[in-house]
C-alpha cells in the first residue's frame, strides 16, 4: 500500500496544507489539499474521496477540485457519514456558497455522487476494503480502516480520543495493520483547550495507542501551525517505537 501525504496540518500556512491523503487507484482520504497539492492531470485521476467529517480543513479543496475536473471525467464519488454528506449539500454545495455539484448537471449524472457509509460498515472501493469507525469529535466523524488484501492502515479523523476504543473496533482482518495516522493538535499544556475542541495532545495520543502492537507505526497528524516545534519535542518524549510526526510530502509504502 502506498500513501502520499498531500496535507496533514491542522490549519493552513505556507508549507502547511490541511488534511488530504492520496492512495493508489484514484482514492483520496479527505480533501483539504486536493486541488492545491495535485496537478490538473493528477486531479483528473481521482475517482473516490473518503471524507472523515465536514470541517473546513478536511473538505476545503473539494469545491475547487470539482470545478477543475475536465468535461467527461467520470463522476467523483464521496464516501462519508450521512451527516457529513448532509452538511456538504446544505452548507457548502447549496447554490449560495458553491453550485449544487451533487445534483447538477442532472440527478442521474451529477458532478459528485454521494455514497453514505455507516459506522462499522465495510465497503469495497477501488480494490480496498474500507471500514468506517465512528470517533468522538465536535461533529459526526469517522476514521477509516483501509485494507488492500495484503496490509492495512487506519487514517483517523480529528478526535478527542476515547481510551483506545477506536482501535478495538477495527475489523478482524486488521492483523495486517501496519500504520495509524492519528492527530495531536495541541501541546500538552493546552489539554483543556484540546478537549474542549475535540482534539488531542501528545500525552493523550500516547494513551490512545498504548494497546496497539509495537510494530504498528503511529504517524502524528493535524498539528496546529505555530505549535510544531513544541509538538515535535513532546512527540519524541513519548518514546514509543515507530511514533513520529507526519509531514506534507511524505510518501509511505507498506
Amino acid at each position: 500500500m502506498r500513501v502520499r501525504v498531500l496535507g496533514c496540518s491542522g490549519g493552513s500556512a505556507p508549507g502547511r496544507e490541511p488534511s488530504c491523503y492520496l492512495l493508489g487507484g484514484g482514492v483520496a482520504v479527505d480533501a483539504g489539499a486536493l486541488a492545491s497539492a495535485l496537478t490538473l492531470d493528477e486531479q483528473n485521476e481521482i475517482r473516490h474521496v473518503l471524507l472523515t467529517h465536514a470541517h473546513w480543513d478536511h473538505c476545503r479543496d473539494l469545491p475547487l477540485h470539482v470545478i477543475n475536473r475536465r468535461p467527461g471525467t467520470p463522476t467523483l464519488t464521496v464516501h462519508a457519514l450521512a451527516q457529513t454528506i448532509h452538511s456538504l449539500r446544505t452548507l457548502l454545495m447549496n447554490d449560495d456558497v458553491w453550485f449544487r455539484a451533487f445534483d447538477l448537471p442532472s440527478a442521474n449524472t451529477p458532478f459528485v455522487a454521494a455514497e453514505p457509509i455507516l459506522p462499522g460498515q465495510t465497503v469495497e472501493i477501488a480494490g480496498y476494503r474500507v471500514t468506517a469507525m465512528s470517533v468522538p469529535h465536535t461533529v459526526p466523524a469517522a476514521s477509516f480502516h483501509i485494507d488492500d488484501g495484503r496490509v492495512s492502515i487506519v487514517i483517523s479523523a480529528d478526535t478527542g480520543g476515547d481510551g483506545g476504543r477506536i482501535f478495538k473496533s477495527i475489523p478482524p482482518h486488521a492483523s495486517r495493520l501496519r500504520a495509524v495516522f492519528l492527530e495531536a493538535s495541541f501541546p500538552n499544556k493546552m489539554k483543556d483547550f484540546a478537549v474542549m475542541t475535540g482534539h488531542m495532545t501528545p500525552e493523550m495520543l500516547a494513551a490512545e495507542v498504548a494497546l496497539l502492537p509495537h510494530d504498528v507505526a503511529v504517524l502524528v497528524t493535524h498539528m496546529k501551525p505555530g505549535f510544531e516545534t513544541e509538538l515535535f519535542q513532546e512527540i519524541a518524549d513519548v518514546g514509543r517505537h515507530g511514533l513520529r510526526p507526519c509531514r506534507d510530502g511524505d510518501v509511505f509504502e507498506w
